[in-house]
C-alpha cells in the first residue's frame, strides 16, 4: 500500500477521537456530575500536561530512531486509559484518568507529523493532501457525535471517544516500519547537547513563538465563539454551518499546500496567517453582519491552516533530522500547551467582562505574531539552525 494512503488513513483515524473529545468531552464531564470549576481544572490540566509529556515521548522516539514503535505504545496506552472512563466516577478519579489519557494521545501527533514531514521532504507524499483527511474525519466525528447525543443523551460520548481511540490503534498498524538510519559521528554529549542548543536558539524559538501566538489567538473563538453567536441570536444549525465553513477553508488550503509552500515559503506563510488572524478577530470583536462573519470564517484557512503549514515546515527545515520528533514536540508544547493554555485562562474573564470585544486580545497576539514572522523572514537562512553532528576535519 502506498505511503500516502497509509498516512491518509492514519490521519483520518487520529482525528476521529479529537472530533469527539474537543467539542463534547466537557459535555460528558458535566453529565457525570462535575461542576464548571472542576471541568475547567480537568481541561486546563490536560492542556498544560502537553508541555512535559510530549517532549519526553518525542525525545525517546528520536533516541530509538523509531517513531512507529512509540506511536503504537502510546495508542495502546490511550485505549487503556479511555476504557477506564467507563469504570470511574468522581472528580479525582476522572482527573487521574484524563491526565494519563491526555498525556499519551496528544503525544502521537508530533511523531506522526515528523514521519509525514520526512516523507514530504523526500518527495514521497504531498503533506497537505494527506493531512486533509484529519479535517474531514473531524467534521464527520463532531457531526455524528452531536446527532448521537441528541438521540441517546450525553452518556454516549465516552463510547464515541473510545471508538475513536480504537480506530487510531488500528491505524497505527498501517504505518510502515522505520529502518534505523546509520549512526553518524556526533559531538560529545550527543543528542542531549543538540536538544539544549536548539531549544535555546533564538531563531528557532522565534519561529515557535510566532506559530504559537497565531494558534493560541484562537482560544477565545474555541471557548466562546459558539456561545457568543448564540447570544447574538444565531441558531444552532447556522452556528454549525459557520464552523464547517472554517474547516472547509482549511481543507482547500491543504489541497494546494505543496504549491503554496514552494511559492510563498514558511515565514511568508506565517505572515499571511498572522495578518488573516488579526483581521478575523478585529472584525468579530465588533459583531459584524452575517456576510462578514462568513468571510471571517473563511479566514480560518489562513489563521489556522496557513499557520499550521508554515510552522510545521519551519520546524522540519530548521531542526536536524535526529531531532525531528523532539523539535515538533517542542512546538506542540509551546503552542498547544503553554500559549493556548494561558490564552484560554485569560479568555474566560475577558469574555465575562467584554463579550465580543474579548476578541481584541487575540488580535493583538496576531499582530505581534506578524512582527515575529517578518523578523523570521530576515533572520532564518532556510536550513537547520544547529547540527548534532561533528564537523568532518578539512583535508
Amino acid at each position: 500500500m502506498p505511503l500516502s494512503i497509509r498516512l491518509s488513513i492514519f490521519y483520518g483515524s487520529l482525528c476521529l477521537f479529537s472530533g469527539v473529545q474537543l467539542p463534547f468531552f466537557p459535555v460528558w464531564l458535566k453529565s457525570a456530575g462535575l461542576g464548571s470549576s472542576e471541568i475547567s481544572i480537568i481541561i486546563a490540566g490536560n492542556m498544560l500536561l502537553r508541555i512535559a509529556a510530549g517532549p519526553v515521548f518525542a525525545y525517546t522516539a528520536d533516541r530509538l530512531d523509531d517513531r512507529r514503535r512509540v506511536v503504537v505504545a502510546l495508542a495502546w496506552s490511550s485505549v487503556a486509559a479511555g476504557s477506564l472512563l467507563l469504570l470511574v466516577n468522581g472528580f479525582w478519579a476522572l482527573l487521574a484518568v484524563s491526565i494519563v489519557l491526555m498525556s499519551c494521545w496528544p503525544s502521537i501527533t508530533p511523531l506522526i507529523e515528523t514521519i509525514a514531514m520526512k516523507a514530504t521532504r523526500e518527495g514521497r507524499i504531498d503533506y497537505g493532501r494527506v493531512r486533509i483527511w484529519c479535517s474531514i474525519t473531524f467534521i464527520a466525528a463532531s457531526t455524528g457525535t452531536g446527532w448521537l447525543v441528541g438521540w441517546f443523551s450525553a452518556h454516549v460520548i465516552v463510547f464515541c471517544m473510545l471508538g475513536g481511540l480504537l480506530t487510531t490503534l488500528a491505524g497505527t498498524f498501517l504505518l510502515a516500519r522505520e529502518v534505523p538510519q546509520p549512526k553518524k559521528r556526533k559531538r560529545k554529549g550527543g543528542q542531549l547537547i543538540a536538544t539544549l542548543q536548539i531549544a535555546r536558539h533564538p531563531v528557532f524559538m522565534l519561529g515557535l513563538a510566532t506559530g504559537g501566538l497565531i494558534q493560541s489567538s484562537h482560544a477565545v473563538y474555541y471557548a466562546f465563539g459558539s456561545i457568543n453567536w448564540q447570544r447574538l441570536g444565531y441558531g444552532d444549525g447556522l452556528i454549525g454551518i459557520l464552523w464547517g465553513i472554517g474547516v472547509v477553508a482549511e481543507i482547500l488550503l491543504f489541497t494546494q499546500s505543496g504549491r503554496v509552500l514552494r511559492v510563498v515559503g514558511a515565514p511568508r506563510l506565517l505572515m499571511l496567517a498572522a495578518g488573516g488572524a488579526a483581521i478575523r478577530w478585529i472584525l468579530l470583536a465588533f459583531n459584524p453582519p452575517l456576510w462578514l462573519v462568513i468571510f471571517c470564517q473563511a479566514l480560518h484557512g489562513l489563521s489556522f491552516g496557513a499557520a499550521h503549514l508554515g510552522a510545521l515546515h519551519f520546524v522540519a527545515q530548521s531542526s536536524p533530522p535526529s531531532l525531528a520528533s523532539t523539535a515538533q514536540s517542542l512546538y506542540a508544547s509551546i503552542s498547544a500547551g503553554i500559549m493556548m493554555g494561558l490564552m484560554t485562562l485569560a479568555a474566560g474573564p475577558l469574555y465575562d467582562h467584554f463579550l465580543s470585544e474579548a476578541y481584541l486580545l487575540p488580535a493583538v497576539a496576531a499582530l505581534a505574531a506578524f512582527a515575529g514572522a517578518v523578523l523570521l523572514q530576515y533572520r532564518w537562512q532556510g536550513g537547520a539552525v544547529v547540527s548534532d553532528e561533528e564537523e568532518e576535519d578539512a583535508g
